[in-house]
């Protein structure tokens, strides 16, 4: 059924219990799971590198990969299979799904409000133009 499963997380609250999820799903289906977090650049990425965002980009990227490092080994997870980019959260969920030939990407969602409340903003973009089929779980 599913062979690449790509696990997006924005390391906030309940991440743990979003990759748990995951990783019990990816060892059901005999499966790779990749986990992606994005780091999103500001709406103004210009301005962000007058006000010095550049330089806390590298420890933003640093905190992030300790951060899956450690989720790594709780979940026996590889190195090579968890990933930090930087840019907009669904175009690079969308390249890594390409990239690593996933076929279904795990993401959470956590919105109160209207549409969102179903899925979240970045759930609902996500799911309505993803390359593949997404499984969104409440966080």
């Amino acid at each position: 059924m599913y062979h690449r499963i790509l696990c997006a997380t924005d390391l906030l609250s309940q991440h743990e219990s979003l990759i748990e999820k995951a990783v019990l799903m990816s060892q059901h289906l005999n499966a790779t799971l990749y986990l992606l977090h994005v780091i999103e650049l500001p709406a103004s990425y210009q301005l962000a590198q007058g006000l010095g965002f550049t330089e806390l980009l590298n420890p933003a990227k640093d905190d992030a990969q300790t951060v899956l490092s450690m989720l790594g080994e709780q979940f026996n997870i590889p190195v090579t299979q968890q990933l930090v980019e930087v840019g907009s959260v669904r175009e690079i969920i969308f390249q890594q799904v390409i990239a690593l030939q996933c076929d279904l990407i795990m993401i959470g969602s956590r919105s109160e409000h209207g549409i969102e409340a179903l899925l979240g903003s970045t759930a609902h973009a996500i799911t309505n133009r993803a390359p593949c089929d997404v499984l969104t779980l409440r966080v």
